[in-house]
């Protein structure tokens, strides 16, 4: 409900999420986070994968993306996408993970980050803006 929110480039329902990132700066990674104080069960009704969409833009600089979640334990993994165009492909684009790529306890969700650079091995890099929509957990 922020006044964040592109209510124009859309892939599903009235809003999306621009995404500034500027990775030339320290700490050469750009990410965003969602924390929720009671822990999300990710796995109700056998659901198993994370998906969301992305949008890049063509003249967006290098960056790869990265979805990292946190259980209540405190344990964060990240999976990097594979698709290095991912941030300057102008179509939305579905990415699916499979929850058990996190190695977390996806009953027990209490943060979820979305980045794009290199979290664990950051190095100076590209500039510009992706949206985000339509994230949600399925059962694939």
């Amino acid at each position: 409900n922020g006044t964040f929110a592109e209510t124009f480039v859309l892939h599903g329902g009235t809003q999306s999420m621009p995404f500034s990132y500027n990775n030339a700066a320290s700490p050469h990674y750009s990410e965003t986070e969602r924390s929720w104080t009671n822990p999300q069960d990710w796995t109700a009704e056998g659901v198993d994968t994370l998906c969301l969409f992305v949008r890049g833009l063509e003249e967006n600089g290098d960056g790869s993306a990265y979805v990292g979640l946190e259980d209540n334990t405190g344990k964060l993994a990240v999976v990097t996408s594979a698709d290095a165009t991912l941030v300057t492909t102008e179509a939305w684009t579905q990415v699916n993970i499979p929850l058990a790529y996190f190695g977390v306890n996806a009953a027990k969700i209490t943060k979820m980050c979305l980045g794009i650079g290199d979290r664990d091995n950051p190095t100076p890099g590209g500039a510009g803006k992706v949206y985000i929509d339509d994230i949600r957990v399925i059962k694939q």
